[in-house]
């Protein structure tokens, strides 16, 4: 009996407790679903996209949307997982939808010989083709999670 009482003692704040908790576990789920499948901030560097983003790095926003709905374009900046880490993300600018035929120079430094390529039809709307700053093409998978 004496243990019944002093349980109701605490029942006031143990409500109240998880009351505060329960919000911070649903903020904290806002927080996650909006960071990962809405709109996030990346810290991006590098030279591949001189002069939009600076050398040293920039913190941008990505939005996880657009792809979702095949909007992405000619032009646009893109977040890719990196073909050999994939632990890292690296910034692209897309130069090629499927179908688009893509002419640049083998080696600049070398000759002028140019190379002619077709986007490959048929990919994924989640996969894009992008060109290495090397000039090797990869399929990169866009970031999803």
């Amino acid at each position: 009996m004496r243990w019944l009482r002093y349980l109701n003692q605490w029942r006031g704040t143990a409500k109240e407790a998880f009351d505060q908790v329960s919000i911070v576990a649903k903020f904290l789920c806002l927080l996650h679903v909006t960071d990962r499948y809405i709109i996030s901030s990346t810290h991006v560097q590098g030279p591949s996209m001189l002069p939009t983003l600076n050398l040293t790095g920039d913190v941008i926003l990505a939005e996880h949307v657009s792809h979702r709905f095949g909007k992405i374009g000619l032009g646009d900046v893109v977040l890719v997982r990196s073909p050999t880490d994939p632990m890292k993300m690296v910034t692209k600018r897309v130069l090629g939808l499927e179908g688009h035929r893509l002419s640049f120079f083998a080696d600049p430094l070398v000759g002028d010989d140019s190379v002619n390529v077709v986007v490959p039809k048929g990919l994924a709307t989640t996969m894009l083709w992008v060109i290495e700053v090397t000039i090797t093409f990869e399929l990169f998978q866009l970031l999803l999670e």
